[in-house]
C-alpha cells in the first residue's frame, strides 16, 4: 500500500495505528527495504516512517528505532521535515533533531544546527527550550562540591566545580558516568569550569578545558577506576569530542586514556582497546601518544604489542631515528621476528581473538607499517636499502626470508 491511501483514508490510519501499538506485527528483513507485517497490511518500511511522520507518532518512531535502528528512519525523517516546515510539525522536528544528535553520524551536528534553526523561526520557545535543556530527560547534579549539566541537543556536559578536592572530582566522575548512561550522543562537548591548568605529557595534544579537567582527575589515583569506566563508556569509533577542533579529532575518552597509559602499565589493554576503536584515518592522536609512550616505557616485549596496535591505528607514523634505538636491541629484534611468523594473540594475551584475527589479516600491511615507523623503510622489499641495511646480523637476514614469505 502507498503513503497516500492512509493520508486520505483516516479510518485505514487508526487501523494500522491499532495493530501497531498492539504489537501485531512482524517484521521480515530478507529484502530491501525491511517490511511490516500486521493482520491487515503489509507496508515496506520506508512506507510504514511515511506514514508514521505523517501522524508524528513518536512513540511508534521510536520503538521501531529501537527495533531497526536510525538509519532509514533517519532518511525518511529528513525527506519528510525538509518538506513539511511548519509549526504544525513541531513534535516530529524536535523528534528529529534529539534523535539525530543521539545516533547519527558525528558530522550530522550540521544537519542538527540547520534543524534547529528551523524551529527557531517557526517557535522560539520550542527553540528555546531544546538549546536549553535539550531533551529534558537527562539528570542535572548540584551539591556544595560541583554543578553537572548536560544538553543532548547541543550534546554539551557541562561541569562546574565549586571545591578543587578529591570528593568534588570523585562527585563529577561519578555524574559524567551517569550521563553516558543514558542515550547520550556520541560526539560531545564536556566544559569544564575549574581551577586546574594541568595538561597530560604528550607533545602536540590539544589543549581544552576537557583535557585540564581528565589531567586533574588523574592526579587523584583513588579516582582511575572513574576514568576506566569514562573511558569504555566514551569511547566510539567515527565520533569525536566537538570541544577540540576538526582537524585533531579526537575521540571521546582519548585524554582519560592517554592519561591512564601514561600513569601505569597496568592499562596497556586499555590503551590496545582505544587503539582498535580510534578512527585512524582522521585522527592523528595514536601518533602523538606513540612517542610519549616510549619515552615513559621504553620498548621491549611487554610494550611492543601495545606500541605495535598504536603504529596500526593511524595512517602512518612517520620514522624517528628515536624509534630505531628503541626498537633495536636483541630481545625487541628477537620479539620482532616471532611477530611476523606467530599469531600476534601468542604475544599479546591482551588482546581479544577478534582483534588478533584483524592483525593476522593484515600481516603484511602491518609489518611494513612497524617497519617504516621503526626502521624508515620504505618499501619492505627493498632489501638492499640503507634503512635495511641498518638492521643488524643476523636479523636482517632473518627478516629477508620471512618478509619474502609475507608479501
Amino acid at each position: 500500500m502507498k503513503t497516500e491511501q492512509f493520508t486520505n483514508d483516516n479510518s485505514l490510519w487508526l487501523q494500522l495505528e491499532q495493530e501497531l501499538l498492539s504489537k501485531k506485527y512482524q517484521v521480515e528483513t530478507n529484502d530491501y527495504p525491511a517490511k511490516i507485517i500486521t493482520p491487515s497490511f503489509s507496508l515496506d518500511l520506508f512506507t510504514m516512517y511515511e506514514v508514521l511522520c505523517y501522524y508524528q507518532q513518536l512513540a511508534l518512531l521510536n520503538t521501531f528505532r529501537q527495533e531497526l535502528g536510525f538509519e532509514e528512519q533517519r532518511y525518511c525523517l529528513s525527506r519528510f521535515t525538509s518538506e513539511q516546515q511548519s509549526a504544525q510539525y513541531l513534535p516530529l522536528l524536535s523528534y528529529y533533531v534529539i534523535n539525530l544528535r543521539k545516533y547519527g553520524a558525528s558530522f550530522e551536528y550540521l544537519t542538527v544546527e540547520e534543524l534547529l534553526t528551523t524551529i527557531k523561526y517557526l517557535d522560539i520557545d520550542t527553540y528555546n527550550r531544546l538549546t536549553t535543556v535539550g531533551s529534558g530527560t537527562l539528570p542535572t547534579t548540584e551539591s556544595a562540591l560541583f554543578t553537572g549539566t548536560a544538553n543532548d541537543v547541543l550534546a554539551t556536559i557541562t561541569i562546574h566545580m565549586k571545591q578543587e578536592t578529591e570528593e568534588a572530582y570523585r562527585e563529577a566522575m561519578t555524574y559524567l558516568n551517569t550521563v553516558l548512561e543514558t542515550d547520550f550522543p556520541k560526539s560531545y562537548s564536556i566544559f569544564y569550569e575549574g581551577e586546574s591548568s594541568l595538561l597530560l605529557p604528550v607533545e602536540s595534544l590539544p589543549i581544552t578545558s576537557s583535557h585540564h579537567f581528565f589531567a586533574k582527575v588523574l592526579s587523584f589515583p583513588s579516582l582511575h577506576p572513574s576514568l576506566v569506566e569514562y573511558s569504555y563508556k566514551a569511547m566510539a569509533e567515527y565520533h569525536f569530542y566537538h570541544d577540540v577542533d576538526d582537524e585533531q579529532a579526537a575521540m571521546p575518552s582519548t585524554f582519560a586514556v592517554f592519561g591512564l597509559g601514561l600513569y601505569d602499565k597496568s592499562y596497556n589493554k586499555l590503551i590496545i582497546d582505544y587503539m582498535y576503536e580510534c578512527d585512524g584515518d582522521h585522527s592523528p592522536m595514536p601518533e602523538y601518544f606513540a612517542k610519549a609512550y616510549v619515552e615513559k616505557f621504553g620498548l621491549t616485549p611487554e610494550t611492543l604489542p601495545v606500541f605495535v596496535c598504536t603504529v596500526i591505528a593511524v595512517q602512518e607514523i612517520p620514522y624517528d631515528s628515536f624509534f630505531e634505538q628503541a626498537m633495536n636491541t636483541e630481545e625487541n629484534l628477537q620479539w620482532l621476528e616471532k611477530f611476523m611468523t606467530m599469531p600476534f594473540i601468542e604475544l599479546c594475551p591482551l588482546i581479544s581473538s577478534e582483534q588478533s584475527a584483524s592483525i593476522e589479516e593484515l600481516k603484511d600491511y602491518i609489518v611494513a607499517a612497524l617497519f617504516y615507523t621503526c626502521f624508515g623503510i620504505i618499501h619492505l622489499n627493498d632489501f638492499t636499502s640503507s634503512a635495511f641495511m641498518r638492521i643488524s646480523e643476523p636479523y636482517r637476514t632473518r627478516f629477508e626470508a620471512i618478509i619474502k614469505e609475507l608479501i
